[in-house]
């Protein structure tokens, strides 16, 4: 398999993210049974969430890479698309890389799960700055890490700040949280939803390649497929987060 180098190691994440959020007093009951914290395979359709799904996942256009899903990730090692060899070899050439995420996104809309289009998106290094320090401007919920070692161990203060959790290489967390209403600035126009959070994420670690695949073995790869793998338990739901997550 033919792959292309990086001029140094690249951290890679997975996020999948699904929520559910509602304004007003506890609502549960509305909601059938089992919905607010659903961990479970994907069955969502796709399209695009309301303003209140999109929130947390604004991002600088500068972190957003131009074409989308043609990372991912085959046999468990981080890919691109042989079509994007040329394309990818220009990129780097002007983008000293650092992280590399891809993300997923679905959230409970009319009665049903709907999942956006997923997004990458990317870090750049730069001389004095620490490693991945800028990974939370572009991860879902600013999910903030510390690069620990040269495997690519990290520690993650998400979903609040009373503790740090390390995150080990090639395994997949799941954290649970709960985040409460709340008006922004005073403004009534800008008010924060209540929200039951599940969000996944995989540690790559450090990777030194990217393999480069065919369209059929890309085809394979789902973000969502985290739901389906085993998980460590970071479970926050006793802690009612009143401010921004993370």
């Amino acid at each position: 398999m033919k792959s292309i180098t990086f001029p140094a190691p690249v951290l890679f994440l997975e996020f999948f993210v699904r929520e559910v959020t509602y304004y007003g007093p506890d609502q549960s009951a509305k909601f059938p049974a089992g919905t607010l914290f659903y961990t479970g395979e994907s069955t969502a359709t796709t399209g695009h969430l309301s303003s209140s799904g999109e929130r947390s996942f604004r991002q600088s256009p500068q972190s957003i890479l131009p074409r989308q899903n043609s990372f991912g990730f085959f046999e468990d090692k981080p890919c691109v698309l042989a079509t994007q060899k040329r394309y990818l070899l220009e990129f780097l050439a002007n983008n000293p890389l650092d992280a590399l995420l891809c993300i997923g996104h679905e959230a409970w809309q009319n009665e049903g799960w709907v999942r956006e289009s997923d997004r990458e998106a990317y870090t750049c290094r730069y001389p004095d700055f620490a490693r991945c320090a800028d990974v939370a401007d572009c991860a879902p919920f600013r999910f903030n890490v510390w690069l620990q070692d040269e495997e690519g161990t990290l520690l993650t203060d998400f979903p609040g700040s009373e503790v740090r959790q390390t995150l080990e290489v090639d395994s997949t967390y799941l954290f649970l949280a709960r985040q409460e209403q709340y008006v922004e600035n005073g403004s009534w126009l800008n008010i924060t939803p209540n929200r039951n959070l599940c969000l996944f994420v995989k540690n790559h670690g450090l990777h030194e390649q990217v393999s480069l695949v065919s369209e059929s073995e890309f085809a394979s790869y789902d973000v969502a497929d985290l739901c389906k793998a085993p998980y460590k338990l970071r479970d926050h739901r006793k802690s009612r987060f009143k401010y921004l997550l993370g």
